[in-house]
């Protein structure tokens, strides 16, 4: 039939020129009206009939009418129930028999074909061929055009460009080489889920060409910046005066290197004061590590102060996980000699972390999933005492989020 159809379009076009004419296309069915822009793409709009499981469209006639030429044509039952027969190249790759019985071509169509993609064939195409009958049912043979193999070969970053390297780097050490398919895309988009410093304008776009296959990501910089705090002046019990109030500041990203920095402080007027700052900086140098420094002063009253030095260096196995070692320097002091209930003592240590991270589907959570897990071997000395203990302290956290599906009657 595709023969035929071609062989008629050729003579035709042999005594119409073909751009000054209208092409209509007509099911004599429907009487659905369809315009193409010459006889080439009538012909190939009837041969993708076949395509669509109508195996026996038929030309039912052509007419001129002036500069427009009529083509009707019946595109009879639409075959969704065939037996199938499937090329070498199919059964060999799927591990299935070479001929069954479908009632769904379609969908049996649409399994085979994503398997290719899945693979990695993004512009795979299933070929249909009319074979005959069999039992009242056409018999229909699968081949398949894989084209060639795509694979993640880079991100292109668009919009915020001014994301640290290093994690563009650890996103292409993750991806690069794997198979072009949703898996994988999906798996991209979830690493700017709930993210912190930046976030996706819309979802991962690509570009092919002929030898590679570049994914675009449009980011936005998050703005989470914050201040606040109330500062005023007063007097202590001794009609001293003295600068009161609470101060917190969070400085996010500013520098474009992911870096956060916490300032927390507290003073009352009876000299009780809170000083805590958190700093991390996680890609040093443009590299996998990183630093987070905390530092607490404590100060209760006049009675004693406390301060704690935590510095700490980490390396980031991906963009998900890191392993980290720590140090814990703090010491402690008595500063009212009537303070019987406390003792000076000085705190040393050394530890090891994990810390894994899953983002989350849902923008109200900051994470699906989060473990942290460590070991600290400290030593405590009391200068006062002469003693010294030792401290091997373990730990384990873990939280998940799940949601239940609302069921309603």
């Amino acid at each position: 039939m595709k023969l035929f159809l071609k062989i008629f379009f050729i003579l035709f076009c042999v005594f119409v020129q073909a751009q000054k004419k209208q092409y209509w296309l007509i099911d004599t069915e429907t009487n659905v009206r369809k315009k193409v822009k010459d006889s080439v793409s009538a012909v190939k709009f009837l041969d993708s009939l076949s395509q669509s499981n109508y195996f026996f469209t038929k030309l039912k006639d052509v007419k001129m009418k002036g500069d427009s030429t009529e083509i009707f044509y019946d595109k009879g039952k639409n075959f969704n129930e065939t037996y199938v027969e499937l090329s070498d190249s199919i059964r060999q790759r799927l591990k299935i028999q070479k001929d069954f019985f479908t009632k769904n071509l379609d969908s049996t169509k649409k399994s085979i074909n994503k398997r290719y993609i899945d693979d990695g064939y993004s512009f795979s195409r299933l070929k249909s061929k009319y074979k005959g009958q069999k039992n009242g049912y056409p018999v229909i043979e699968l081949d398949i055009n894989k084209n060639d193999k795509r694979k993640i070969d880079g991100f292109v970053v668009k919009g915020y460009e001014r994301v640290p390297k290093r994690f563009m780097k650890n996103l292409e050490k993750e991806f690069k080489g794997k198979n072009y398919d949703d898996k994988n895309l999906l798996a991209i988009s979830k690493n700017f889920q709930s993210h912190a410093f930046v976030t996706l304008e819309r979802p991962p776009q690509t570009l092919f060409t002929k030898d590679s296959t570049s994914i675009y990501l449009f980011m936005e910089k998050k703005k989470t910046n914050t201040f606040d705090g109330v500062i005023g002046f007063g007097n202590d019990k001794t009609e001293k005066f003295t600068l009161n109030g609470t101060l917190n500041v969070n400085f996010r990203n500013m520098f474009n290197g992911f870096e956060t920095v916490n300032l927390y402080w507290q003073r009352n007027p009876d000299k009780g004061q809170t000083f805590d700052l958190q700093t991390d900086i996680p890609y040093l140098l443009k590299s996998n590590v990183g630093m987070n420094l905390k530092v607490n002063i404590f100060r209760q009253d006049s009675t004693f102060a406390n301060v704690k030095f935590l510095p700490a260096f980490y390396y980031h196995i991906n963009n998900r996980n890191k392993i980290g070692l720590r140090g814990t320097l703090e010491s402690s002091s008595i500063i009212d000699t009537l303070y019987v209930q406390g003792k000076d003592y000085n705190k040393k240590g050394l530890g090891i972390w994990f810390e894994m991270t899953e983002p989350t589907d849902i923008d109200l959570f900051l994470y699906k999933t989060r473990i942290n897990a460590g070991y600290d071997y400290l030593t405590t000395t009391y200068t006062k005492d002469n003693i010294k203990a030792t401290q091997n302290q373990f730990y384990f956290l873990g939280n998940t989020i799940i949601i239940f599906p609302v069921i309603t009657f």
